[in-house]
């Protein structure tokens, strides 16, 4: 896995300082970028011979429904049982309704099929439980899933700042741990992370430098988009047993997926006051530099407690050392280290009876399973890889 530290934003002999650039963002593991949605019972149903979940629009479902079906489904609707509906849902539902489909993970259709079954043993709130999936980052109008530039442009930040605290604020140590050394000191143990932030920036709100980084959205790129309902599972760091708290249900972008989008970092006049202006170049080296230290921590975690990661493909080949590619971690389950600032961690850690404790890393990861309690660590993945290659 050493390919990924020749990966180099450097096309050409550098990117153009602060250009407008054309991005696309190549899914390496499952990413969840939640949007508050979920599936709600009464507008899906789950196909055992396709093993899809199907999602239709509730109008077509009740306008498919005779007069006595409709008064039916309408009693079942009013009563508190959820498991009522799901079973409704599932008699009542034909293939000519049609609908969104969407793959699922085999444990998930077990699952599901055991829950309706007339042997079930489920209690209502249980099956709201077992039953809430999360809806990945979508597009009302056309139902299409997307990248939020927030949330891209959340990524960057991080890595940004991480980097810049990693090299002591200094050009000196930027240079150094550019070119593959250690930098003479770092900024650690602060407290205030948002004290940090304004530090490293030299500014805040308006003087905050970042405002002026434009990420859009990024769409799919032709049918590459595809999503699968999945488990997410808690382990260990240390041995890579069971973690406390119950799996989730997460509708995630699967490997392969390709979204298209651009970055602009817009010129900031003068009159602004921001003390230090960002640089493209500077900007995609120190983010790729952030991401590619933990995915090699990731890596010494797996081969530790036996979990999967996930392959660079055309990007781990030398070649692209004179390409436009840089490592990333988005969404949900990404790992507290990823989203904070390096030497400057503090991870809240629940203990047992409520009590609270913090570390400079978290002692457990979330990994993307097929099945709500796997027997082993062997097919599990992590959350969140990606790689940005540039396209101008």
């Amino acid at each position: 896995m050493s390919g990924i530290f020749f990966i180099h934003p450097c096309k050409g002999g550098g990117v153009v300082v602060n250009k407008p650039i054309r991005v696309r963002l190549h899914v390496l593991s499952p990413i969840h970028i939640g949007c508050d949605d979920v599936y709600e019972p009464t507008s899906f149903v789950i196909d055992e011979q396709k093993k899809k979940l199907i999602e239709f629009d509730p109008i077509d479902f009740i306008e498919s429904l005779s007069s006595s079906q409709k008064n039916e489904f309408s009693r079942t609707c009013e009563g508190e049982s959820l498991l009522a509906i799901f079973k409704a849902v599932k008699r009542l539902y034909t293939s000519s309704i049609g609908g969104r489909e969407v793959n699922l993970a085999p444990g998930i259709l077990q699952h599901y099929k055991e829950a309706i079954s007339n042997r079930s043993t489920y209690k209502n709130k249980d099956v709201v439980t077992q039953f809430s999936i999360e809806k990945t980052a979508y597009n009302p109008q056309n139902n299409n899933r997307y990248i939020p530039g927030s949330s891209l442009k959340g990524a960057l930040r991080t890595g940004y700042l991480s980097m810049f605290a990693y090299a002591g604020d200094t050009v000196d140590g930027l240079k150094r741990i550019l070119n593959g050394k250690d930098p003479a000191r770092s900024i650690t143990g602060r407290s205030n992370a948002k004290q940090l932030e304004e530090e490293l920036l030299k500014g805040s709100f308006d003087k905050d430098p970042f405002r002026f980084v434009k990420v859009s959205d990024l769409l799919p790129v032709n049918n590459s988009v595809k999503t699968k309902i999945i488990y997410a599972v808690n382990r260990g760091k240390s041995s890579g047993s069971v973690a406390r708290g119950p799996f989730q249900i997460l509708e995630t972008l699967q490997t392969g997926a390709v979204f298209e989008g651009n970055i602009n970092i817009e010129e900031p006049i003068k009159e602004a006051g921001i003390a230090q202006p960002i640089y493209m170049t500077i900007l995609l080296l120190l983010v790729h530099k952030h991401y590619a230290r933990i995915f090699k921590k990731e890596n010494a975690l797996a081969q530790k407690i036996g979990f999967t990661m996930p392959k660079l493909g055309r990007f781990a080949d030398d070649r692209y050392q004179k390409k436009t590619a840089f490592i990333v971690r988005l969404g949900r389950h990404s790992g507290a280290e990823a989203v904070t600032i390096e030497g400057n961690r503090k991870i809240k850690i629940m203990r047992r009876g409520g009590r609270k404790e913090y570390k400079n890393e978290a002692t457990t990861v979330w990994l993307a399973s097929e099945q709500s309690k796997p027997k082993n660590n062997e097919g599990l993945v992590p959350f969140g890889w990606a790689v940005l290659e540039i396209m101008d």
